[in-house]
């Protein structure tokens, strides 16, 4: 069930038997309404152990104006919140929520998130995670209509491979495709799906490379200290970036270092040209006595067989370089989720030793 609330009825409600996340949701307003100033999150662990962080209201109130800027969000917003709220994403939905006065309506965050509203809601603004996006397809035709009805929609949390961002390029509301993370306070770049190619960074915003040409940030919600990622980018220009991969998943095999992202994309385009259908997939890496590492595909299906096999590896010869084929694909019926719906690589691998 969907419970709403603004910040002028927030302070009423208390603790009953409303849901877990419908409850945390009204305690941060009430924390924020109250002027708390200093709020515990934990990083998403989607390449590690999650690590617990704290960011000041400053912090989040520069996040969130950033964003309220860059899409034009006004107080007249009805705001649909189907994340976890006790993440950064969730939460920044309720300060912009909280700081345009407008109302905020409360669901759990499921894999189904279109499930309990109706074809004609008066929903403006959304943020998803593209595993729910996934969902959204997979289920009723009438969700696509549900989602049209947004003025504005955010994906983030996780890429979006190309098969999904095809579905979503057909739909006519403004959707877009965050970059950031907990350190940052949720996204300080934007790219409208369908639109664009390359991120554009929120005002307020400064990027620059380092050394490995990652990605570095500076902004009111990085306390306006430079924040180092390990995504490897390209810079287009001072506010406009394309990522091409992350420098602690880069693959060293037979002396060759390689982008797992650049051959996910390939794989993607020759399962679609093949009609072999999947959920989910990632490039990988495992020991190899002549390699070193040999490069692996890890799909989520229920099997693949040999023939396939075959076929797809014919396929990528034809996209990217002998070295960058992978040399094995395994199939998993599902793959290991963070508490933030992200793919878990490192246990999703581990279910391949089982």
């Amino acid at each position: 069930m969907i419970r709403s609330f603004n910040r002028n009825t927030v302070a009423s409600f208390g603790n009953d038997s409303f849901s877990v996340q419908f409850n945390h949701a009204v305690d941060f307003c009430k924390d924020w309404l109250s002027g708390k100033d200093q709020f515990a999150f934990h990083t998403s662990g989607s390449t590690g152990t999650p690590k617990k962080i704290l960011l000041n209201r400053t912090q989040l109130e520069a996040s969130a104006k950033a964003t309220i800027n860059a899409l034009q969000l006004a107080p007249d917003e009805n705001i649909f919140v189907c994340l976890n709220t006790q993440l950064i994403a969730g939460t920044m939905m309720l300060v912009r929520g909280m700081m345009l006065g407008c109302e905020i309506h409360i669901d759990e965050p499921t894999s189904d998130p279109l499930r309990n509203i109706s074809e004609n809601h008066e929903y403006s603004f959304a943020s998803f995670v593209p595993m729910q996006i996934h969902s959204v397809f997979s289920d009723n035709p009438e969700n696509l209509s549900k989602l049209n009805r947004f003025r504005n929609i955010l994906i983030g949390g996780a890429s979006i491979n190309s098969l999904l961002e095809k579905k979503l390029s057909a739909l006519t509301t403004n959707i877009f495709h965050t970059y950031g993370m907990t350190e940052t306070v949720s996204h300080i770049a934007l790219q409208r799906i369908g639109k664009e190619d390359s991120f554009t960074i929120l005002p307020g915003v400064e990027i620059k490379t380092d050394n490995r040409n990652c990605l570095e940030i500076k902004a009111g919600s990085t306390d306006n200290k430079w924040i180092v990622t390990n995504d490897i980018v390209e810079l287009e220009n001072e506010k406009k970036f394309r990522v091409m991969g992350r420098a602690d998943e880069i693959i060293n095999s037979g002396g060759l270092k390689i982008l797992p992202q650049k051959i996910e994309k390939a794989l993607l385009e020759t399962l679609s040209g093949l009609n072999i259908h999947i959920d989910d997939l990632f490039i990988s890496s495992e020991k190899d006595e002549i390699l070193g590492e040999r490069i692996i595909a890890v799909l989520c299906c229920p099997t693949i067989s040999k023939t396939d096999k075959i076929r797809i590896f014919e396929k990528m010869t034809t996209i990217v370089s002998k070295y960058e084929v992978p040399k094995e694909i395994y199939s998993l019926p599902f793959f290991e989720k963070t508490s933030s719906g992200k793919t878990d690589k490192l246990r999703t691998i581990e279910l391949l030793k089982k």
